[in-house]
């Protein structure tokens, strides 16, 4: 069995044994679009943490839909994790009762 480092690199790098997997890679900045979308962040958060326009991330988050051959938000989520890709690490959703520290 593979780890999921090889599995990201694989996707990447577009070379996949995998049916699933042969679609166009990822670019690094939808790699990091997938890892804020996977950590619930919606569109203008991530925006707002890459410093890009919320426009362009509705466009990263549709090409990853389609690399990713996913319909929703949660679809991608759940194949980006069978894919070794961990939630962004700096990203927290509280609820209303913890308050809204930093994040």
């Amino acid at each position: 069995m593979s780890k999921p480092i090889d599995s990201i690199r694989t996707f990447i790098n577009g070379t996949s044994r995998y049916p699933e997997l042969t679609a166009e890679p990822l670019s690094e900045r939808e790699l990091e679009v997938l890892q804020w979308l996977t950590s619930g962040a919606s569109n203008r958060e991530i925006g707002r943490r890459l410093y890009i326009a919320e426009s362009t991330v509705k466009r990263h988050v549709y090409n990853i839909f389609g690399k990713l051959n996913v319909r929703n938000r949660t679809q991608a989520a759940l194949r980006a994790r069978r894919l070794g890709i961990n939630p962004h690490p700096n990203f927290m959703i509280q609820s209303w009762e913890e308050g809204w520290g930093s994040v």
